[in-house]
């Protein structure tokens, strides 16, 4: 039986991982806040707090935890189809798979419910996380920031301690890249965490701007996010 396609290989620009980084701590610090306190993005956090509620058998507190984690996972099912696409094709369409649902879940009501919200986020911002995977030629992550902190630390190290040129060099562009995708993370997260009071029903339309140019980046210098190793 031949081999599937490989999965596409899109890498961004610094800018575009930062904005992408900044709207995946907006989202998360916005659902968390305004939603039942479970995250859109950080599986890791609703994980955790399924293992706390089943210990507690506080089984009415399972639900808003296991829907955004299914639902991300049915994203990245999703996001896999767009192997099958060229490349600039599937970041045109996963960004804008992501802008057309947070712009339709900022109308709904109040009384929506908190379930179906969630696990619309949960499953376009898993369409961000599959496709956007590489800062140049550095793997990263912008919903989540643990991989970030290690490979900036891991990069500092070989900047200070490394025997060659070439490592030296490598690690002090992989610290200084992770640390301001990271630093965007959380300017995100502060700014979401801002917003989310003051706007409960839209909140999440401050993300868009950030998706936005990402996606006026990608139409308007494709080969920025096509050639990995740039």
């Amino acid at each position: 039986m031949p081999n599937a396609p490989a999965s596409p290989t899109i890498a961004s620009t610094l800018t575009s991982a930062g904005l992408l980084a900044a709207a995946g701590g907006l989202l998360d610090a916005v659902v968390y806040l305004n939603h039942g306190h479970v995250f859109a993005n950080a599986m890791t956090g609703n994980v955790i707090f399924l293992g706390i509620e089943v210990v507690d058998h506080d089984y009415s507190g399972i639900l808003p935890h296991v829907a955004p984690i299914v639902a991300f996972l049915v994203g990245v099912v999703a996001a896999r189809l767009l192997k099958f696409v060229p490349l600039r094709s599937s970041a045109v369409l996963s960004l804008g798979i992501e802008i057309a649902a947070l712009f339709a879940v900022g109308f709904f009501p109040r009384d929506y419910p908190q379930l179906a919200f969630t696990a619309t986020i949960a499953f376009v911002s898993a369409f961000q996380v599959t496709t956007f995977r590489r800062v140049g030629r550095f793997t990263y992550n912008s919903t989540f920031v643990t991989g970030n902190l290690r490979d900036m630390a891991e990069g500092f190290f070989d900047f200070l301690f490394a025997a060659d040129g070439h490592t030296r060099r490598t690690g002090r562009a992989k610290s200084l890249k992770m640390a301001i995708i990271c630093g965007a993370f959380l300017g995100g997260a502060a700014f979401g965490a801002c917003v989310a009071p003051r706007f409960p029903a839209h909140a999440v339309w401050f993300a868009e701007p950030m998706l936005l140019v990402v996606l006026a980046l990608t139409l308007l210098r494709p080969a920025d996010f096509l050639h990995p190793h740039r």
